[in-house]
């Protein structure tokens, strides 16, 4: 049965309104929508914090029975108490989204300090399993920041450039009993000021502890504990180290930071070698020494303050 010529009318009027610009753009924007929508459910993030979030809270008890059971070697009594504190990972890793790294990457590395914290609490000392793990969890995150960005590639016909500019600078320092300007070591190089200060850039990366918090460039990773310039960079490692748990601290340390201290310090067989002879154990000059330690030592006490925070609030 054809449609009568009015019905035809009613139709293309229709049609000549779903078709209009106007109606299009709301036709796209509702795919828009949807397709936004979609995607966001695919989101991985979103997808495992909607997988945890069901994961049911431990209860005191609960935990103690696991805690022995993990203890006792029990695989299956790990998994969930590494499961039932996902969430705690979360709450904690969303305070450092600011400084570098997505959400992804901090909780991946939380979750790795929770196993360990799982692996290692003592449940016969009384305190909640929350107030242990968050100090390692902390740990990584903030292990996991330090180490950001430290391979920095250097173009290969810099590398000669570099060198020459350490040993001048260190001959330099050795000559004048105090670090060169950036003037003199351009006088000695036979270059420009500025081509000095850009060497000097890429052969002094500082840690990414040093870099920036927040996007205009104030403020710095490590300034978020005092750095006690009063103390002596042995007086500093005494404090620190003062504690039964020497080789944990220097564990959280890389291993050019933890020799360096070793050997300087004495920490592994009491002997001391001075800053000079450490520094050709490494083929680094004394200053670079110098600004490792001093980064090491400042990053010990991050690692300390977080661990008697930790402590201050055990048992709530």
């Amino acid at each position: 049965m054809n449609p009568k010529p009015s019905q035809k009318k009613d139709l293309a009027e229709k049609k000549k309104r779903w078709m209009s610009p106007k109606a299009r753009g709301r036709s796209r924007a509702s795919s828009a929508v949807d397709y936004e929508s979609k995607t966001r459910d695919l989101d991985p993030m979103r997808l495992y914090l909607k997988d945890i979030e069901t994961i049911p809270l431990l209860t005191a008890d609960e935990e103690r029975r696991l805690a022995k059971r993990v203890a006792e070697g029990d695989s299956e009594a790990r998994r969930k108490m590494i499961r039932s504190n996902l969430r705690l990972v979360i709450s904690i890793a969303k305070r450092y989204t600011h400084l570098g790294l997505p959400l992804e990457d901090l909780v991946e590395e939380g979750n790795l300090g929770l196993m360990k914290a799982v692996q290692r609490y003592n449940y016969k000392r009384g305190y909640r399993f929350s107030t242990y793990a968050s100090w390692w969890i902390r740990q990584a995150i903030i292990r996991a920041l330090s180490n950001q960005g430290k391979t920095i590639r250097i173009p290969v016909y810099m590398s000669e450039t570099i060198t020459k500019w350490k040993k001048i600078t260190e001959h330099l320092s050795q000559k004048l009993g105090r670090r060169p300007t950036p003037k003199e070591v351009a006088k000695a190089m036979d270059l420009g000021v500025d081509k000095v200060k850009e060497i000097s850039e890429m052969a002094s990366r500082p840690s990414s502890l040093d870099a920036p918090l927040s996007m205009d460039g104030s403020g710095q990773l490590l300034d978020l504990i005092e750095d006690q310039a009063a103390s002596s960079p042995a007086e500093a490692i005494e404090e620190i180290l003062k504690g039964e748990r020497v080789d944990e601290l220097l564990s959280l340390l890389d291993a050019r930071e933890r020799q360096i201290l070793e050997l300087h310090f004495g920490l592994k067989d009491g002997h001391n070698l001075t800053l000079e002879e450490t520094a050709k154990r490494f083929g680094l000059t004394r200053e670079r020494v110098r600004q490792i330690e001093s980064a090491a030592i400042r990053k010990l006490r991050l690692f300390v303050a977080l661990d008697e925070e930790t402590t201050e609030h055990a048992g709530e």
